[in-house]
């Protein structure tokens, strides 16, 4: 309802760290497995003795290798941001960050060797499918905006958030096409990607607290508008065969021909209001409305020709909830989506906006004077005219509608004695409701195990001559799923798996140790599979071991 542009199942709410008039430094040093080094830097403070000006700077450089050969997993972070406090109803946070990613893309082997049986043996995960000198994706974003509150008066409270941002991505891939009849030879292509993406957005908020009756509220209007520009250019070619099982690199690789060359600007506008409702000591509503207008223009580079597109959409959101004494709440939520799509199909078409709507009724319970709590809810949503690649062709189709129900079971615990425990179990159905391939309609949805479950329990000792020592441990189970798409469905099925994980840290004055493992039984495993002209599947990460230091002073 705030941030417009979102899928029915909602967004992940990042939140810059902000600076603090409390000081603090901390830094942390961490390495592990293939060779990662890693450091990282936090500190915040006043910046004079009014307090009225803060201070909070945050960075990160990684040097990494992976279980695959050839693959870096590099990164160069840094936050700086800036607070000022004229006076305790007004504040001004000025909030800015550079990132820099270095790696390869991801490796698609082919079915046999990795879910199925190969007469040569079975393909190994650190298997480089590509050629080092030509595969590269590496990534830069920027960023800077500021967040502007200012209390009026005890009633009225108004906000203006803006960022700018630029990314940029560089992605050279040659994967592997087909298998060939000797099961140990396959075929290769070359794609690569060059896209650039800036955008602006200003987001204008007005709230008001008051009561009507016996009704409290907190009414939230407010006016945003987002621009995009972004330019693509791919290309597609062949690439020289590879022995998957003998690899040799150093093919020479002829360049690849355009295919596609676009240049796309949109504009939306977003209008909102909320009304958070509290009437009675046990009963809390919510009501939303939200109106976006959106235009976008798709220039085709290649052929010269443009495509504009109008769209606009209504959508609402409305949430009940009663709190009991007992700290028991049952409620029940309906959120409707609205997504422009930009750019267009295969033969020059303005895609639709992505629409979609969610129900989802609970129980949530935590207990009085524990600091613990349970939920339970279930869930059904459905997305309409969401954007699918071709295997094909890679352009982007609209199949037509996907819905999934399930149920969402989910605890935690955190108790005196130095015990922390966690679980959750969710239950997925998702399936194809409508599609112009009528063979996947009422097929499972790719990529989605029905059953998905964890647990974790650490143990911190809370006193005595081993105070600060603690131990984790705990376990991941994902069930089996599917990686077709379209036409042909079900015949390439991802094998359900359970994996574990421990840790063990401690802490001593103002230094905190941690070793943390991952995959600790170092399974082998396919984490996904899909069609592409032929069946393909990937890896799953191997055991992964990481130690870390933090001091804080």
């Amino acid at each position: 309802m705030l941030y417009g542009q979102a899928s029915p199942g909602g967004l992940v709410n990042y939140v810059s760290k902000r600076p603090t008039f409390d000081p603090f430094r901390e830094i942390r040093f961490e390495a592990g497995t293939f060779d990662r080094f890693q450091g990282e830097i936090d500190a915040g403070g006043a910046l004079d003795e009014r307090k009225t000006l803060a201070y909070r700077v945050t960075g990160l450089v990684r040097d990494s290798d992976t279980q695959v050969d050839f693959i870096k997993d590099n990164r160069i972070y840094v936050a700086p941001a800036l607070t000022w406090k004229p006076s305790d109803d007004t504040t001004l946070t000025f909030l800015s960050h550079y990132q820099k990613d270095d790696t390869k893309p991801s490796q698609r082997l082919p079915a046999e060797g990795t879910l199925r049986a190969n007469a040569n043996g079975k393909i190994p995960t650190n298997r480089f499918t590509g050629e080092p000198n030509v595969d590269q994706y590496s990534r830069e974003e920027f960023a800077v905006g500021y967040a502007l509150e200012h209390r009026v008066n005890d009633t009225l409270t108004l906000r203006q958030n803006t960022r700018y941002y630029n990314n940029e991505v560089d992605d050279r891939s040659i994967f592997t096409t087909a298998l060939l009849a000797d099961q140990r030879t396959t075929s290769r292509a070359l794609f690569e990607s060059f896209g650039k993406v800036h955008g602006f957005n200003l987001d204008n908020q007005a709230q008001f607290k008051f009561s009507t009756s016996v009704l409290d509220h907190t009414l939230l209007s407010g006016l945003d508008f987002q621009h995009v520009g972004s330019n693509s250019l791919q290309t597609y070619g062949a690439a020289p065969n590879l022995d998957i099982f003998n690899p040799v690199y150093g093919s020479a690789v002829a360049s690849a021909p355009v295919f596609k060359n676009e240049e796309v600007t949109q504009n939306q506008i977003g209008l909102y209001l909320q009304d958070q409702i509290k009437f009675g000591e046990h009963w809390r509503a919510t009501l939303g409305g939200r109106y976006d207008p959106a235009d976008s223009v798709t220039k085709n580079k290649l052929s010269g020709l443009s495509t504009t597109q109008d769209d606009n959409a209504l959508t609402g959101r409305a949430g009940l909830v009663y709190v009991a004494d007992n700290g028991l709440a049952p409620y029940f939520s309906y959120a409707q989506s609205f997504l422009p799509a930009l750019g267009t199909d295969a033969a020059g078409k303005a895609l639709k906006p992505e629409t979609g709507e969610q129900y989802e009724f609970g129980v949530k319970f935590q207990p009085k004077n524990q600091n613990s709590f349970v939920t339970l809810a279930y869930f059904d949503l459905t997305r309409t005219d969401f954007l699918t690649p071709d295997p094909i062709t890679y352009a982007n189709v609209q199949r037509g509608e996907a819905n999934s129900r399930g149920v969402e079971l989910e605890g935690v615990a955190s108790l005196d004695n130095g015990l922390s425990l966690t679980g959750n179990y969710t239950y997925l159905n998702a399936k194809v409701t409508k599609s112009s391939f009528t063979a996947e309609v009422g097929e499972p949805l790719e990529y989605t195990p029905e059953h998905k479950a964890s647990v974790w329990a650490d143990y911190t000792v809370p006193a005595g001559f081993a105070k600060g020592w603690g131990v984790g441990g705990g376990a991941r189970y994902i069930g089996t799923s599917f990686g077709n798409s379209f036409a042909a469905r079900n015949t390439i099925e991802v094998p359900s798996i359970v994996l574990f994980d421990a840790s063990t840290h401690y802490n001593w004055k103002q230094f905190q140790f941690s070793i943390n493992l991952q995959n600790t039984l170092d399974k082998e495993y396919v984490a996904t599979a899909f069609t592409s002209g032929g069946e393909f599947a990937t890896f799953g990460p191997r055991r992964v071991v990481t130690g870390s230091v933090k001091y804080s002073f």
